[in-house]
């Protein structure tokens, strides 16, 4: 047995009253469900921006600039309007000989030397030789 649902379908009914009572209760809500669909604004289906209504305002943006210094000199730029990334590299040093020794401080040759023990012990020897100690 067959029953004609609206808009030409048929619900065979093979002696399952269970699977016809989805079919009709899927109706109704496929029914509603195209009902909403209806009252969509057009935005909602076409994707389209112009399909707004109360579009907001975009600020525009100017063309304002971000400068990196160091030291006072420009390492680079980056625009507000510009399509890209900007990268800026600051070389920072990673080793004592890439500063400027501007401040007198002492490096490897300027160390002052100190006696050894060995040293010591010959000069306390010769006092004690040379004084009678």
């Amino acid at each position: 047995m067959s029953t004609t649902l609206p808009n030409g379908l048929i619900a065979i009914d093979e002696g399952n009253t269970a699977w016809y009572s989805d079919i009709t209760a899927n109706w109704t809500l496929l029914d509603q469900k195209v009902g909403t669909v209806n009252a969509l604004k057009p935005v909602a289906t076409s994707g389209d921006y112009n399909d707004l209504t109360n579009k907001p305002t975009i600020p525009a943006v100017n063309d304002g600039v971000l400068t990196i210094a160091v030291n006072g000199t420009a390492a680079g730029a980056f625009s507000a309007n510009q399509a890209g990334n900007a990268t800026v590299d600051i070389p920072v040093p990673t080793k004592t000989s890439q500063l400027t020794n501007d401040s007198d401080f002492i490096t490897s040759d300027a160390v002052p030397r100190f006696a050894t023990d060995g040293e010591i012990d010959a000069l306390a020897t010769d006092f004690n030789t040379l004084w009678g100690a």
